[in-house]
């Protein structure tokens, strides 16, 4: 992974076309040891996680090209690699578990971002439905000591419609994103077998993967 960071740190210094261009050859050995470490974590994650047997690592790549319609920044590059790995690839609105390659701000997450509205509603709907449940996997020891949960800084300030307001774990459903994650150093990366301890991260916050897919299967609670 060490040729695929020194990439990155390259591209963050000349992001533009002609350099890219200049260096696309460096970019396509880049992108195949990324592409082979989303392979080794696939294969590891499959283990415990049969629902991701299907993928292939492309599938779950993102481009490295940037969307700047609306952006300030112009810069048409992304100075990183990720790769979002649940059922249907880098698309789905499922939960599931991403890695992210960046010199000096690499992480594993797991959980779900920003789930379409009516998904998030099925997530909230569950919890208050069966609050243990819930609690008893976000406050698992083994996940909170391990791992920062995210979405704290835009949770909603009041409850959302529909749901009682009088409810326990109220702040439990202002969150709209329901996630964990952890970062990692540059010297870690390059290691031999990194991948395996990213995948025995990703087993940890299996339960709440498979907690957050359950609910959002649901079709409501009678």
């Amino acid at each position: 992974m060490e040729k695929a960071l020194t990439f990155l740190r390259s591209l963050a210094q000349n992001n533009n076309r002609e350099w890219f261009n200049e260096n696309k050859k460096s970019y396509q050995e880049s992108l195949e040891v990324f592409v082979g470490f989303a392979s080794r974590m696939l294969t590891g994650i499959s283990r415990f996680d049969p629902s991701l047997g299907d993928l292939v690592p492309r599938d779950t790549i993102f481009r490295i090209y940037k969307d700047v319609r609306f952006s300030r920044d112009k810069s048409p590059y992304k100075t990183h690699f990720g790769c979002w790995m649940a059922r249907g690839g880098r698309k789905s609105t499922d939960a599931g578990y991403y890695f992210h390659l960046e010199p000096g701000g690499s992480f594993m997450a797991a959980g779900v971002h920003s789930p379409p509205r009516e998904q998030l509603n099925l997530i909230r709907q569950e919890i208050v439905f069966n609050p243990g449940a819930y609690l008893e996997v976000m406050n698992d020891p083994a996940i909170t000591g391990r791992f920062e949960r995210a979405g704290r800084d835009d949770m909603l300030k009041k409850g959302p419609l529909g749901f009682p307001k009088d409810f326990e774990y109220m702040e439990e459903l202002k969150y709209k994103h329901y996630i964990f994650s952890r970062n990692y150093k540059d010297q870690e990366i390059p290691g031999k077998d990194f991948h395996q301890g990213v995948v025995a991260d990703f087993e940890v916050l299996f339960p709440l993967v498979s907690y957050l897919n359950l609910a959002m299967s649901f079709t409501g609670n009678e």
